[in-house]
């Protein structure tokens, strides 16, 4: 179960990073990751795969910024990798606990 803990290593690195780089903006933006923190945390998988549309979104985000504005671009990039790789992350403990659960039951 290595995917769980890059999840919330990954999540965490998107929460404090982005106020540190961006300031105020930054914070505001990285408000809506605060939602899915608590059932990160517990393991919910129910909440790693709505979480993952979020992150997403934020990784989508994060390649537009650094297509468009050349000064920010080495930050965009690393946030976005950092954002795939939790999406990535996301799904396959998704994907894990579901044949968990179908093991489980039969």
């Amino acid at each position: 179960a290595p995917l769980r803990p890059a999840v919330i290593a990954c999540h965490a690195l998107l929460l404090l990073a982005l106020p540190v780089v961006a300031g105020l903006t930054g914070g505001l933006l990285a408000l809506p990751l605060l939602a899915p923190a608590r059932g990160l945390w517990l393991g919910r998988p129910y909440t790693y795969a709505w979480g993952s549309l979020l992150v997403l979104f934020y990784a989508g985000a994060f390649l537009m910024e650094a297509s468009t504005h050349a000064a920010r671009r080495p930050f965009a990039l690393a946030f976005a990798v950092i954002a795939a790789v939790e999406f990535v992350a996301m799904l396959l403990y998704v994907r894990a606990r579901s044949v968990e659960a179908q093991r489980v039951a039969q």
